[in-house]
C-alpha cells in the first residue's frame, strides 16, 4: 500500500528544498509513496492591493506550476509518483485541509530557524502542527540561525 506524503514547499525558499527531500526520502525509504508538491499562495487582501486583478493571480499560479514541474523532475523525477497542487488562500489552513483532502498519510514541512532562542517553529509549521489531523515532519535547516549568545541555565537535579 503507497503513504500518500504531502510536501508544502514555499517557492521564495530554495535552501529548504535538499533537507525537505531528504527527509521526505529517509521517511519513503525504498518504495516511494504517492508525493504531493503543494504550493500556496497567499491569499491578497483586496483592500490592501485595490488594482491586483484575476490576471496577476493567474500569472502567479503559472509561475508556481512551472517552478513545482522543475523541482519534481529535477529531485524525484521518475522514481516516485509525484503531482503538483497550487491553491491560493491563508497558508497553514490550506496546508491542514489539502492533507484532508489527499487522506495524506505525512506532512513533510520545512520551518526556517527561528532567530531567537524562545521560538519553537515558524508560524506556518507551528499552525500546521497544531491543526492538522495527519502526521507532521518539521525539517529544520541545517544552516546555523542567528541567536543570541545564551548560557544553559539547566543542571542537574541528582547533583545537590
Amino acid at each position: 500500500m503507497a503513504q500518500t506524503i504531502l510536501i508544502p514547499l514555499d517557492l521564495n525558499h530554495d535552501a529548504t528544498l535538499d533537507s525537505v527531500f531528504a527527509a521526505a526520502k529517509n521517511v519513503a525509504g525504498d518504495e516511494f509513496p504517492n508525493l504531493i508538491l503543494l504550493t500556496v499562495i497567499p491569499e491578497i487582501d483586496v483592500g490592501d492591493f485595490p488594482y491586483v486583478g484575476t490576471e496577476y493571480v493567474r500569472n502567479l499560479g503559472e509561475s508556481a506550476r512551472s517552478q513545482l514541474e522543475r523541482i519534481g523532475r529535477e529531485r524525484l523525477g521518475d522514481s516516485a509518483d509525484w503531482r503538483i497542487d497550487i491553491r491560493v488562500g491563508p497558508v497553514a489552513r490550506t496546508i491542514v485541509r489539502r492533507a484532508d483532502h489527499f487522506d495524506a498519510d505525512l506532512i513533510v514541512m520545512a520551518s526556517h530557524n527561528p532567530v531567537f532562542w524562545d521560538v519553537l517553529l515558524g508560524s506556518t509549521a507551528s499552525q500546521v502542527v497544531k491543526h492538522a489531523r495527519h502526521s507532521v515532519l518539521v525539517v529544520r535547516q541545517k544552516e546555523a540561525a542567528s541567536t543570541p549568545n545564551s548560557e544553559d541555565t539547566s543542571r542537574d537535579a541528582l547533583v545537590e
